[in-house]
């Protein structure tokens, strides 16, 4: 059976006639094929961007790529080459332009896509097609202006094997079985596709696809809450990605809503704190601890992280008190905050505490052990909802960490992983994403962040800019800006497409940190 991307189609929402022609692929073509299905493109034509996809790219490590173009419905009409689909089904459907067209559009779009890339000319055969899997089609040479052999119908849905040989003996010509292609350039080809793929996922391609998902998990997640509903004190221990976060605001949510009571939202993070305060309603206190102490202590300044030692014995007289309080990111928690958060309840016993943490994302020796004071094990979630499953493998087998985690089945693409040799050769590199990101692709800005040790430090040694692009650790006003923050300010955050610049003595904890924050596309930038 041949390679498939994606593994598994049916999260892309295909047509009818989509999904057959990829199961027929897979089934009639060998396993040294690799076949993806909707690949985007972007081409500049008289001074406007021109989007368009290739319904299939199917590549071959002997002979090179074909590009196919498939029409459903029960027939097709041309008339003064406006073309139509018929349907009985949906009615009538006019077609922008040829199929054929569209699909030679695709193939000449990624064969100079290589050129430009490499700046050498494809050796391999480039060729185009299209499938019309539902009926059968007459007059195919006239219907088309081209060789019998372009076209697929139902009557060759049975044979798709020898019909794609054929295409790619046509297209090869008097060179067809002695053109050398090189592995090499099949490699370098494959790594044109999933670029596209990368830049398509960078740009929210997947987010309507992943969005259909998230409405399954909702449900999940509602049932979790429902099953904790009358647990007054629990822990849940999930991996990055699982859901914690939202299933703590969910429920926070759900306490001040219900009730009269007092609720209570912390976290040890500032830029966690911010997003979670921006989402939920103002009934509910959303705190970082560095603002908490100073709202609550009498010496806050005598205290210090990560472990605010004695902190409780600095406690003003009239604090609030909660009925209910929900931690997120609480591996983040010593022990003298975990008793913090305790006194700061109505009844220690009684009143209502959801601890949420991952044993994994720990960045300091200690924790808060046993110091919240609740009997029962933890509920574990162990379905990642965040990222993609390439991102979330990626991070896996580069760290050995978090593998109890059962991965997303939205691929999207792989990580991209390079060297960087000094400074230099970074900014170039991030200059030259920027433009192609930012710029070409017309990523939005907020999408994309940059994730480093030191973010002033980063900043700081690129004056503050780079390229048109200014480097941001918080929005100014959002124009050109790319926003910078360290790893460990950004845990429990995400962004469509993370950047990570580290060094190679990073250690693994930090790294599955990083890696888990990106949803769709993560570059790595390592320096020497």
């Amino acid at each position: 059976m041949a390679i498939m991307y994606p593994k598994n189609i049916a999260q892309y929402a295909p047509t009818e006639s989509e999904q057959i022609v990829y199961y027929e692929l897979k089934r009639q073509l060998p396993d040294s094929f690799e076949i993806f299905y909707s690949v985007s493109w972007t081409l500049k034509k008289n001074g406007k961007k021109e989007k368009s996809e290739a319904d299939f790219v199917v590549v071959s490590p002997n002979y090179g790529f074909l590009c196919l173009e498939v029409k459903g419905g029960n027939g097709i009409r041309v008339e003064d080459n406006q073309w139509t689909i018929l349907d009985n089904i949906y009615g009538e459907r006019k077609l922008n332009r040829s199929p054929y067209e569209q699909a030679e559009a695709s193939m000449y779009f990624f064969m100079n896509a290589y050129a430009n890339e490499y700046s050498i000319d494809y050796q391999g055969i480039y060729g185009a097609g299209v499938i019309f899997p539902f009926y059968a089609v007459n007059d195919k040479e006239k219907l088309s202006n081209r060789p019998e052999v372009c076209t697929i119908d139902s009557t060759g849905l049975n044979e798709l094997f020898d019909r794609i040989k054929k295409l790619f003996k046509f297209w090869g010509g008097s060179s067809y079985g002695f053109r050398i292609y090189e592995k090499n350039q099949h490699k370098t080809f494959l790594e044109i596709i999933r670029k596209r793929i990368a830049i398509d996922a960078a740009a929210g391609a997947l987010v309507k696809h992943k969005e259909r998902q998230l409405d399954v998990i909702n449900r999940v997640q509602d049932g979790y809450i429902y099953f904790l509903s009358n647990i007054r004190q629990f822990y849940v221990r999930g991996g990055a990605g699982t859901g914690k976060t939202w299933i703590a605001m969910k429920m926070a949510e759900i306490e001040a809503e219900n009730s009269t009571e007092k609720v209570m939202f912390l976290c040890a993070s500032s830029h966690l704190a911010a997003m979670v305060r921006g989402r939920l309603s103002d009934k509910i206190d959303v705190f970082d601890l560095t603002t908490l102490i100073r709202k609550i202590s009498s010496n806050p300044d005598g205290y210090h992280a990560p472990k605010y030692e004695g902190i409780v014995d600095s406690l003003k007289e009239d604090i609030d008190k909660y009925d209910a309080i929900f931690i997120d990111e609480a591996q983040d928690f010593s022990e003298d905050l975990a008793f913090l958060t305790k006194s700061m309840l109505k009844d220690e016993h009684e009143s209502r505490l959801g601890v949420f943490y991952d044993d994994v994302q720990v960045v300091r020796d200690d924790s808060f052990g046993g110091a919240f004071m609740i009997s029962t094990p933890p509920f574990l979630l162990h379905e990642n909802i965040r990222n993609t499953s390439n991102i979330y493998r990626w991070a896996m087998d580069n760290t050995d960490l978090g593998t109890d985690v059962i991965v997303n089945p939205v691929e999207g693409p792989w990580p991209i992983s390079e060297n960087m040799n000094d400074a230099k050769h970074l900014v170039h590199r991030l200059e030259n994403m920027f433009k192609k990101f930012l710029g070409d692709e017309n990523l939005q800005c907020s999408s994309m962040v940059i994730l480093v040790e030191n973010a002033d430090a980063f900043i700081q040694s690129f004056n503050g800019a780079i390229a048109k692009w200014k480097i941001v650790k918080d929005y100014l006003d959002g124009v050109d800006e790319v926003k910078v923050s360290s790893v460990e300010d950004f845990k429990g955050l995400e962004a469509d497409m993370i950047v990570y610049v580290h060094s190679k003595s990073t250690t693994d904890n930090m790294n599955y940190i990083a890696y888990t924050r990106a949803r769709y596309y993560l570059i790595e930038l390592i320096m020497k």
